[in-house]
């Protein structure tokens, strides 16, 4: 029971790296908030933590909108008391070359992404900073994880949107490692290649497959299970003096080949 009684906040986690991080984290004792648009399948993942006797409640709405952002960590709040992680692992796609790309497609991309992770590292503050107040010396007074990809690190071909909301996640990580270091409160980053879930179907098809899997060092795609146990490090005490570092866990696609 690793976590036990950790509140945990994931957005984006009815489906996907949110989902498995989700049932992880509930087996090891913590108790998490699911939030995402989608209200059948976040009660579906409620449901499925509950029934084995895991602690979990829903939290619906889109965290690009403040208020939903704002309604999501008082739903930990009103339910398990206080927060001791916020995961920002919510993102879109809409897939289009720069000079094809709509208002709407990069706005909607960037908003979730991006405004997203930080209107609930805004709306997460006030939790850590009075935690931090209370407890000066702690070696930790709240944790943020925010999941990034190698799109915001190397660039990406029809996604620019993505490509630059990811980007500006690591930015928005080590700004605020540097604003909260003095809490005690640790920033830090996932960054992913590609993972297989549903956001990844169309790139890991017959016809594109083979220029991805090239670009992998290790010459194959992530399953969620490859991926989630550098979260849950980041989560956890072991990770205590770690902040303002961006995690690869992309198979070395970072780095090419």
């Amino acid at each position: 029971m690793r976590f036990k009684d950790e509140v945990v906040v994931i957005t984006g986690s009815g489906r996907g790296i949110g989902k498995s991080v989700a049932l992880k984290l509930a087996e090891n004792g913590a108790k998490v908030v699911i939030n995402d648009v989608d209200e059948a399948v976040t009660s579906e993942v409620v449901k499925e933590i509950q029934l084995v006797g895991g602690k979990a409640v829903a939290a619906i709405g889109s965290i690009a909108n403040p208020d939903d952002a704002n309604r999501l960590i008082e739903t930990a709040l009103s339910q398990f008391g206080t927060i001791h992680t916020l995961i920002n692992n919510a993102a879109v796609t809409r897939t289009a070359m720069i000079d094809k790309m709509t208002d709407e497609q990069w706005d909607l991309v960037v908003d979730v992404g991006l405004k997203g992770a930080f209107n609930c590292i805004r709306a997460v503050a006030p939790i850590f900073k009075e935690r931090a107040k209370a407890n000066p010396e702690a070696f930790s007074n709240g944790r943020i994880i925010n999941v990034t990809s190698t799109a915001g690190m190397t660039g990406t071909i029809g996604q620019i949107n993505y490509g630059a909301a990811k980007a500006g996640v690591i930015g928005l990580t080590m700004s605020t490692a540097r604003e909260w270091g003095r809490y005690r409160i640790q920033s830090n980053a996932v960054a992913f290649g590609v993972v297989e879930t549903r956001m990844t179907e169309t790139i890991r098809t017959e016809k594109f497959a083979e220029t991805y899997l090239n670009k992998i060092v290790l010459n194959r795609f992530a399953s969620p299970e490859d991926v989630v146990p550098g979260i849950l490090f980041l989560a956890s005490p072991d990770a205590n003096y770690i902040t303002g570092h961006v995690l690869n866990i992309s198979g070395g696609y970072h780095i090419g080949v």
